[in-house]
């Protein structure tokens, strides 16, 4: 089973590959915290006092024979329980019953001992506290919800909404209430969008949690599985499937596994990729989400396509090699060259050089370029080679300029196809350049590029026809009389993209034409 690896990338899925990460401040929420700690010492600060003058107050009034003693006890109690609403604030009215309850039976208990102390103003101290110290919670609680609720509502708008309510009452919490509302149902609504965009999407595409356990799987995957997915494991359903990778044991991980292009039991061409969910505020992944591509009308189409060019280029030309080869024989028993034999001979040639040029078009348009760290400059001097014969038949001197650095610095390339297309420019040159002139290849480094000239001193192009000079078929007024199918610079610019280069032609009618192409170098 063939099958071949692919770069972890999520082209679909994947929006670059710098993912966006919503800016949390959790010096926010510190500053809310440290506002209620401060909320709480001055509750503190007030209650406590106010609690000791009025056990004070009380004492004295009934003739306590210790009203210092009993303040302190009031002022302990009440601090202790404030000091456990800190400390557990959910648990706060469970504190507050159970200190007051505290507080009357420390009361009886003195009484029985014949020493009254008066457990009113500890109780409200503790009424008090607890109602403040709610209030004081519900009012920080409010105001981050409101700052939340307004950065939710700042965030850029990915899909359509419905139109809000505004709430235009004075209730604070109410309308944090609306608020909250409206945002619940903007998240259903997204929920929902996302829910049906990936239903609907047109690969399968499932989404699991960190351990592998399917948690969604679209209409395509269910298709592609024959299955519900749903609390399957990932790695299970690909081993059924006829994932190569897991046919042995152990199996990898999910994060671990290769991601590759194989055939499953249906000799469907499938391609697997995968993408990590990641929170908002941290790195660590929270699910997975899988796509399975089904490529087998792109794989059969690349098939068709080697056929053809098989066919052109071997099966087309034997009839017509064996009708130059016949003409040639003809000549030799006849001994003179006939008007009709020349002219048939030249159309033969012409059919040659177009299924030539429409074979190098295709090979140059596929994706099939097996790149290899280059030295330009021995690229340069095998065309020159190449060419040379060429040129010394129209006496035409070729000239070639290279800097140092250009002479040493490696590029990516795909050495056959970018040799052909260097030699379809100078041969170009040749073709439509005068005799006794000079074509002059210039080769330059600049940062991280490599400029290559080539300059010759021919009929030119005219301004107009410059935009569709890398156009298919396309011949121009300055081509009249000189053979030409009008594919090779199609080709030319063809293997510079993939190259990940540029090119660009300037031409002055009689005056000669210059090609500039820059192709990025290799990072030294």
């Amino acid at each position: 089973m063939a099958h071949e690896t692919i770069h972890p990338a999520l082209p679909f899925f994947q929006m670059n590959t710098n993912r966006r990460r919503e800016s949390r401040e959790p010096s926010q929420v510190q500053r809310l915290f440290r506002q209620l700690v401060r909320e709480w010492l001055w509750i503190s600060l007030v209650l406590l006092p106010l609690t000791a003058l009025l056990s004070y107050r009380a004492q004295i009034n009934l003739h306590g024979a210790a009203p210092v003693m009993g303040a302190m006890l009031s002022v302990g109690l009440v601090a202790c329980v404030l000091g456990l609403l800190l400390w557990r604030p959910r648990w706060a009215l469970w504190i507050t019953l159970v200190g007051m309850a505290g507080v009357l039976l420390t009361s009886a208990g003195l009484a029985e001992m014949r020493r009254w102390w008066s457990p009113t103003p500890t109780v409200l101290g503790m009424l008090f506290g607890y109602l403040i110290w709610n209030w004081r919670r519900l009012s920080v609680v409010l105001t981050y919800f409101g700052w939340e609720l307004t950065r939710l509502d700042g965030e850029p708008k990915v899909f359509p909404e419905r139109r809000r309510t505004q709430f235009t009452g004075a209730d604070r919490l109410q309308g944090q209430i609306m608020a909250l509302e409206q945002a619940m149902s903007r998240t259903r609504d997204t929920r929902r969008f996302i829910a049906d965009g990936l239903e609907y999407l047109p690969v399968a595409t499932l989404i699991s949690d960190p351990k592998g356990q399917i948690l969604l799987g679209n209409r395509k995957a269910r298709a592609l599985f024959d299955t519900a997915l749903v609390g399957d494991d990932v790695l299970d359903q690909l081993g059924r499937l006829g994932y190569p990778e897991l046919s042995t044991e152990p199996r990898p991980a999910l994060s671990a596994l290769p991601l590759l292009e194989f055939r499953d039991h249906k000799e469907r061409s499938l391609r697997l990729e995968r993408a990590a969910l990641l929170p908002v505020d941290g790195d660590t992944p929270i699910g997975w989400l899988l796509s399975l591509t089904d490529l087998s009308a792109e794989r059969a189409a690349e098939e068709q396509r080697s056929v053809l060019l098989r066919f052109l280029s071997h099966d087309l030309r034997a009839p017509h090699s064996a009708i130059l080869a016949l003409l040639d024989v003809h000549r030799h028993q006849a001994g003179a060259d006939a008007p009709l034999f020349e002219q048939i001979e030249r159309q033969v040639r012409r059919a040659l050089d177009l299924t030539d040029g429409f074979v190098l078009l295709a090979r140059a348009e596929s994706e099939t370029y097996q790149f290899q760290p280059t030295l330009f400059a021995m690229l340069v001097l095998d065309v020159l080679d190449q060419a040379l014969p060429i040129a010394q038949q129209k006496r035409i001197e070729l000239l070639h300029d290279m800097d140092e650095e250009s002479q040493e610095r490696l590029i990516n390339a795909d050495q056959g196809l970018l040799t052909r297309a260097l030699f379809n420019l100078l041969e170009n040159a040749i073709k439509y350049s005068p005799a006794d002139t000079t074509i002059t290849l210039r080769v330059r480094c600049r940062e991280e590029w490599l400029h290559c000239e080539l300059i010759d001193q021919g009929k030119g192009i005219a301004a107009d026809e410059l935009p569709d000079l890398f156009s298919q078929y396309r011949r121009f007024s300055s081509a009249q009389g000189i053979d030409g199918v009008g594919l090779g610079l199609s080709m030319v610019k063809a293997v510079v993209d993939h190259h990940g280069g540029k090119i660009e032609c300037r031409s002055v009618v009689d005056q000669g034409t210059t090609f500039l192409l820059e192709l990025p170098l290799i990072h030294e």
